[in-house]
């Protein structure tokens, strides 16, 4: 009995030490993970690929922001100007404080240099990281639904009711996939979203002197990138008018890429938007192209995502 007893109690300290030994396996490959993903600029979640939020650099918000008060300062005094900040996909990761201090960081420095007639409008709180595609930087056109809603609300801009057509492009392989050696990562689908308004809108290129649809297919088929269907891609400065409208509003819509696939759905609330990437054109030259003397009292809204301000001369 006693020798049972004996041969019981090693059993149950060898499966104590088996456990042991298992479990610190364990936290090694875990350790080890966790030191790969913190030294990864792209990393993998739950099939959605991300990119490491950079620390907040101080000086190059501060000159962005200068940029932007400039801007201000020189064209914008009389007229209804606003501020939006985009949070980077990361922001919305479960249990991340890290990526949301940075935002929250970044955020706060950026407002407080801004000029105090600049009013902002905080957007953090109507997306989700659903809102963003799996593997790419940007939003889903098809998620703005209450971004949209309180750009106008804060804008006082009378929210026109508006019903759309849902369409798709296929797979989409973002900017992401490409930075990821992993093929077992499923592709997105671009949707957008159409109607008649934005059919019959016409975007006028000011750099390449012509017009083109809202949303070109054919710049898809020459720059492989389907994100391209929104507005063409990159431009440094486009006109869009909304043949349907006739209400006088116009808005000066200062954007980078974020603002590409957003414009189509504020078309409707507004008679002409001005498109103006400063990435692009120099912003001390804006008045070679622009008269402002057009949009006298007219809506202006300054809208990026967090990467481009925290980055280093990114503007013009």
């Amino acid at each position: 009995m006693k020798k049972k007893s004996i041969i019981i109690t090693l059993i149950i300290i060898l499966i104590v030490i088996i456990l042991g030994i298992i479990l610190l396996i364990k936290l090694n490959d875990s350790e080890k993970k966790d030191v790969e993903l913190s030294n990864a600029k792209y990393y993998i979640l739950d099939s959605n690929i991300f990119e490491k939020t950079e620390e907040i650099n101080e000086n190059a918000i501060t000159n962005n922001i200068d940029k932007i008060n400039n801007i201000y300062e020189n064209y914008l005094k009389n007229m209804n100007v606003f501020f939006a900040m985009i949070p980077n996909k990361e922001y919305y990761l479960n249990n991340s404080e890290d990526e949301n201090s940075e935002f929250e960081s970044i955020e706060e420095f950026t407002i407080n240099k801004l000029n105090e007639n600049i009013e902002n409008i905080e957007l953090y709180d109507t997306l989700d990281l659903a809102s963003f595609y799996k593997t790419d930087m940007h939003w889903k056109q098809e998620s703005l639904d209450k971004t949209v809603e309180r750009i106008a609300l804060n804008m006082n801009v009378e929210k026109i009711e508006t019903n759309y057509e849902s369409k798709s492009l296929g797979d989409f392989y973002g900017s992401y996939y490409k930075q990821i050696n992993d093929n077992t990562i499923k592709p997105d689908e671009l949707i957008y979203l159409t109607n008649s308004t934005i059919e019959n809108s016409i975007v006028y290129n000011v750099e390449k002197e012509r017009e083109e649809p809202v949303y070109n297919e054919e710049v898809v088929n020459e720059t492989n990138n389907k994100y391209d269907l929104f507005l063409s891609g990159a431009a440094a400065i486009q006109q869009i008018k909304n043949t349907e409208a006739n209400n006088g509003k116009k808005l000066i819509l200062f954007r980078d890429s974020f603002g590409s696939s957003i414009t189509p759905l504020l078309i409707s609330n507004y008679e002409e938007i001005l498109l103006v990437d400063i990435r692009y054109v120099n912003s001390n030259l804006l008045s070679n192209y622009i008269d402002f003397n057009e949009y006298k009292n007219q809506d202006v809204l300054f809208l990026y995502n967090t990467r481009v301000i925290n980055k280093s001369g990114i503007f013009r």
